[in-house]
C-alpha cells in the first residue's frame, strides 16, 4: 500500500535540520568552535532535529565517533546516528572583494539534505552564534511558514547568523543558486536574502564586536568568541 499524503517514510525521522556552514582547518579549531558548538546547541529540546555540518572541503575531518562524514556528491545514509558533515570536495571559500561562494554553496546545499530527509524546517545557526534561551530556542523550533531572520541592532540589518526556512520557502533557497555564486560577488548576505520575516524579538546582538561579555538579558548572541561565555537558560 502507499503512504498517506504528508507521511514520511520511517527512515527518515526528521522534522527539523539545524545546520551551520564549516571549514575546520585541525583539531584545535574543531573542539575550540564545532564540537563546543554541536554539544551546546544538541543539549537543548529540538526534538526530531538533524544536525549537520556543511562543509567547504576542510583539510581535517573529525573523528568518525563524533560526525559521519559523507561526500557532497554521494548519496546520503536512511537515517545517520551521528551529526553529519556534508563535505565538498573543491574549496571555494573567501575571496578578495567580499567574495563568499564557499558559503553561498554550502548554505544553498542545506535544501538538497533537508529534503531528502523529509524536514520541513531548516534552522541555520552559524558556527559563531549561539541560542541561550528556551524563549529563543522555542521560537525558532515554533515557526511554519515563511524565511525568518532576526535582527541586528549593532548594524540595523538582517541577522543572517541565525535564520528559519520553511518548506513553503526551500524552493526560493534553491533559486539562489541558479545563475553561479559570482552573482553575489560584493554583497552582503544579510542585504539579499529574500527574508519574509525580520523579528526583534527575541533579541541579541553581535556583542564581541562592543563589549567583552554577553549580557544576561541576551536570547542569542552572534560572532562569538572562544574566550565568551554562553548558557542556555
Amino acid at each position: 500500500p502507499g503512504m498517506c499524503p504528508g507521511m514520511r517514510p520511517a527512515q527518515l525521522p526528521f522534522e527539523t535540520l539545524v545546520f551551520c556552514t564549516s571549514h575546520v582547518a585541525g583539531p584545535a579549531e574543531w573542539a575550540a568552535r564545532y564540537r563546543r558548538w554541536l554539544d551546546h546547541h544538541r543539549a537543548q529540546p529540538w526534538g526530531d532535529a538533524l544536525w549537520c555540518l556543511m562543509d567547504d572541503a576542510s583539510p581535517w575531518q573529525p573523528p568518525a565517533n563524533e560526525v559521519q562524514t559523507v561526500a557532497a556528491s554521494a548519496a546520503l545514509s536512511a537515517a545517520p546516528g551521528l551529526p553529519l558533515m556534508v563535505r565538498f570536495e573543491d574549496h571555494l571559500g573567501l575571496q578578495p572583494g567580499r567574495r563568499f561562494p564557499g558559503w553561498w554553496r554550502s548554505f544553498v546545499h542545506s535544501v538538497a539534505v533537508a529534503r531528502h530527509y523529509g524536514c520541513s524546517r531548516i534552522i541555520h545557526i552559524e558556527s559563531d552564534a549561539y541560542v541561550l534561551t528556551r524563549r529563543m530556542q522555542g521560537f525558532l523550533a515554533g515557526r511554519t511558514a515563511g524565511w525568518t531572520a532576526m535582527w541586528c541592532p549593532r548594524w540595523s540589518f538582517a541577522e543572517s547568523a541565525i535564520q528559519v526556512i520553511c518548506e513553503d520557502q526551500f524552493d526560493a533557497v534553491q533559486r539562489l543558486g541558479e545563475g553561479g555564486w559570482n552573482r553575489f560577488d560584493g554583497a552582503f548576505a544579510e542585504r539579499v536574502l529574500p527574508f519574509t520575516h525580520v523579528v526583534r524579538e527575541p533579541h541579541g546582538n553581535r556583542y564581541s564586536e562592543f563589549r567583552t561579555r554577553i549580557p544576561g538579558y541576551a536570547d542569542f548572541a552572534a560572532q562569538v568568541t572562544p574566550a565568551q561565555q554562553v548558557w542556555f537558560s
